[in-house]
């Protein structure tokens, strides 16, 4: 549960971001923002979100690239992340499930 909690910080994180990036507007993207979203795609490496992290990664080269196509990139990764959080969700929702479908006391080999 612990790795879990880990993710969905790193999932709000990424989030508020995001949004920064879209309320500021990507061209104002200070170079602390930069380190803080390659940090992020590290991070999402790690937990095993390679899609996501590869969206983070078109997002960082447009931004430094001062490409057109930097806030179609910003979309894409909203999106994925979106689809990301969702998936995590049903994953969770059903380890719970599978958990409380489990009789106590239940022993396997029993």
């Amino acid at each position: 549960m612990e790795e879990l909690d880990e993710i969905v910080q790193t999932v709000d994180l990424l989030q508020r971001e995001f949004e920064d990036l879209a309320m500021r507007g990507l061209r104002l993207t200070s170079p602390q923002q930069v380190a803080k979203l390659e940090m992020l795609r590290t991070e999402c490496q790690r937990i095993g979100a390679d899609h996501l992290a590869g969206r983070i990664g078109g997002l960082l080269e447009a931004i430094r690239n001062n490409d057109r196509e930097a806030a179609a990139e910003l979309l894409r990764a909203q999106s994925s992340l979106r689809v990301f959080e969702r998936i995590l969700t049903l994953q969770s929702v059903a380890a719970l499930l599978q958990n409380q479908s489990e009789p106590e006391g239940s022993e396997a080999g029993a």
